[in-house]
């Protein structure tokens, strides 16, 4: 069996007609499996505004897997 510790994949987010104008979504969601074989869910943004050199290109951030019903 494959290891996928420690791996994941994302992809682009297509916008959704119930998406809120006022917030600001991922640009690209996806998961991982973390090192204890946990998948989680991660979500990125590509920061196209930097004023700053200091600034991070990309944020990103991992919450627990939802399972869908």
């Amino acid at each position: 069996m494959a290891d996928y510790n420690n791996k994941g994949s994302v992809w682009k987010r297509q916008s959704r007609e119930s998406d809120d104008p006022s917030k600001k979504y991922p640009q690209y969601t996806g998961n991982f499996t973390d090192a204890n074989g946990v998948v989680k869910n991660v979500a990125m943004w590509i920061n196209t505004n930097k004023e700053k050199d200091t600034q991070p290109d990309i944020s990103f951030s991992v919450s627990d897997k939802i399972e869908k019903k």
